[in-house]
């Protein structure tokens, strides 16, 4: 794939905003951070390289796992629901040493079916897979892949799909592609036909930024998608699209804040944005934040106090905590783990 992280600014629509505004796993409850408003317990741990965060039906927490793996929080109890993803690894040096592994990197639920990326795979050929049940990666359902969608002898199609979210209606699927920069590609996939297909591209639109990481669904036909930057620089952008037109309505620079990775809604213009500052070579401090998104083209920024090891993706549980994954101090290793926050919802 191209380089994975990339961004634009652009202005933002203040009446808009308002509308839509492996079983070596173990469960735990460790107190790992703390401050006046939002203590931080660990409820995952032995996880490597976990990605997304999301909950089941039942309120159980699922998780992505880099060793192939979605695991859900059953009760105490870590289950390897789906086993068997491909894996690819991001660096490699001259001595053939590879390491940044990546399975599935999204999972989410529509009522009882699991739908889950399969990104371990090489650009071009990645699906969404769909399971009724428990089980291996191959007894999936699987969607279309995306071929290269340009000319350009560097498209190899859409790859490192990511940031799921399911629209409210339960129809439509979105995902982020990390296949080609010359397009930035967010997808869609209908529930009922398995049709993965580009929708929205950055690129097309006059936003220069790539590696969409999190899409949110809003209200009507519009979709929040989060927008990583380049690697190591704060250029990270949340984008507020019209579904219909395929046109951005507004978009909001994140000052200061390092690689982006994880978007979940607060409540009006207020999202909590965890802070991936990333790097293929060592995992970083990265922040949990909170931006309100208003009238002008920058979202305003606050602190949390809070900072985590490698942090990736959030979600909101059913107890109103913020649920963030963490890669921990190495790559590769299992000490990945999820956190719930407190504080972030009245």
């Amino acid at each position: 794939m191209t380089s994975r992280l990339r961004l634009a600014r652009l202005h933002s629509s203040s009446k808009l905003i308002r509308r839509c505004a492996a079983a070596l796993l173990c469960a735990g409850a460790m107190v790992t951070s703390a401050s006046a408003e939002n203590k931080v317990d660990t409820v995952l741990r032995g996880l490597v390289n976990p990605s997304s965060v999301s909950f089941s039906p039942e309120g159980e927490l699922t998780v992505c796992d880099a060793r192939g793996l979605v695991v859900v929080l059953k009760g105490n109890q870590p289950v390897n629901y789906v086993t068997g993803f491909d894996t690819e690894h991001w660096k490699s040096n001259d001595e053939g040493k590879k390491w940044y592994a990546v399975g599935p990197l999204s999972a989410i639920w529509s009522d009882s079916k699991l739908i889950v990326t399969d990104a371990g795979k090489a650009d071009g050929e990645e699906t969404l897979l769909f399971f009724d049940a428990k089980g291996k990666a191959d007894s999936g359902t699987k969607t279309n892949s995306v071929p290269p969608t340009s000319d350009d002898p560097a498209d190899k199609g859409e790859g490192n799909l990511t940031g799921m979210s399911l629209s409210k209606d339960g129809s439509t699927v979105y995902v982020c592609g990390q296949g080609f920069d010359g397009k930035s590609w967010v997808l869609s996939a209908d529930v009922s036909s398995k049709e993965l297909k580009p929708l929205l591209s950055a690129d097309e639109n006059g936003i220069e930024t790539n590696s969409p990481m999190q899409t949110v669904v809003g209200e009507g036909n519009s979709l929040f998608v989060l927008y990583s930057g380049k690697g190591g620089e704060a250029d990270g952008l949340i984008v507020l699209w019209d579904v219909a037109s395929k046109k951005p309505a507004g978009q909001w620079t994140l000052p200061g804040v390092i690689n982006p990775m994880g978007l979940a809604h607060i409540e009006g213009n207020q999202f909590a944005v965890v802070e991936n500052n990333w790097s293929l070579e060592q995992t970083n401090a990265g922040r949990i934040l909170v931006a309100t998104l208003g009238d002008e083209s920058e979202a305003e920024i606050k602190e949390t106090g809070v900072s985590l090891n490698g942090p990736v993706s959030c979600a909101f549980g059913p107890d109103d905590r913020l649920y963030v994954s963490q890669m921990g101090e190495e790559f590769d290793k299992p000490v990945g783990s999820v956190v719930a926050i407190d504080g972030l919802k009245n």
